[in-house]
């Protein structure tokens, strides 16, 4: 089974929002998809939910060229569909949209207070028994939900997909990510550079915002984005999805494995990056992003 890269790109915002954008480059967005791939991204994640099901048609044309072993697709499935017949069918309706026979990874986009937990892993085993899908993920989740799933799938939870990035901390304070390296469940960071929570001055980490990513940047000849993206990717089990359809921004990305953080600058950045915030979607319960 092909291995699930570092660097993911992640497809939010490609072909519309919540619902598709008839005006829509589309062209230009499968072009962007096709050179992170041909630039060694493998790792390409999307939701039944982007554009209403159109990242997914996109994410389906962009990889059509390209031999299909050779890519780790992820998708995932909303709140509203994780009863046993709606969320089989949710499964059948991306694989259609994705122009594929299997999903590498699908995960659970949020949790449904409404629909047990027990029949939604009913249906997750019946998709993996049929070999249409191959691993199951999590998002935006808390340890105690982890263990509700893996009590009852077949196969036990591959990857847990949580906002964490040098100002999102919730995952990292409530032991989450600690607990996924203990338990062999890769931890994938959603957002993992942009952040717009109230009391961030610049989501973008522009220079002159943090004196101590423009000393670091400075220090390794980099933007201050990469640095914030290194001290991700050097953390032992985490994984990175980033969106973006712009080519500049995807080889800015794929150029921080041009370097690498001294222990000493990593752990000043972990400790005394000068906001912090214990959110990250990282719950137990059903939330609203705010």
């Amino acid at each position: 089974m092909l291995c699930i890269s570092k660097i993911g790109l992640g497809t939010w915002l490609l072909g519309g929002d919540v619902i598709a954008n008839p005006d829509n480059d589309d062209e230009h967005d499968i072009m962007a998809i096709q050179y992170a791939i041909d630039n060694g991204i493998s790792h390409i994640d999307t939701s039944e939910s982007y554009s209403g099901g159109k990242s997914e048609i996109l994410v389906g044309k962009a990889i059509k060229k390209y031999d299909r072993s050779k890519i780790f697709l992820a998708t995932k499935v909303r709140e509203w569909n994780l009863s046993y017949n709606k969320l089989i069918d949710s499964c059948f309706a991306s694989l259609k949209r994705l122009s594929t026979n299997y999903i590498d990874l699908y995960y659970v986009h949020k949790q449904n207070p409404k629909i047990p937990i027990e029949e939604t892993c009913r249906a997750l085993n019946y998709l993996l028994s049929k070999g249409v899908i191959k691993n199951v993920g999590l998002s935006n989740v808390g340890i105690s939900t982890i263990e509700e799933y893996n009590k009852y799938l077949n196969k036990k939870v591959y990857a847990v997909q949580n906002q964490y990035n040098l100002i999102c901390r919730e995952s990292q304070c409530k032991g989450v990510i600690n607990y996924c390296k203990d338990n062999k469940i890769k931890f994938i960071c959603w957002r993992p550079i942009l952040l717009s929570y109230p009391g961030v001055i610049d989501p973008m980490y522009s220079k002159g915002t943090y004196p101590l990513l423009d000393k670091l940047s400075e220090k390794y000849h980099v933007s201050n984005v990469q640095i914030v993206a290194k001290w991700l990717l050097q953390q032992e089990n985490i994984y990175i999805i980033f969106k973006s359809n712009k080519i500049s921004h995807i080889q800015e990305i794929l150029d921080t494995q041009k370097f690498t953080l001294s222990t000493l600058d990593w752990k000043e950045l972990d400790e005394k990056f000068p906001v912090k915030f214990n959110k990250g979607c990282a719950s137990n319960e059903f939330y609203e992003i705010t």
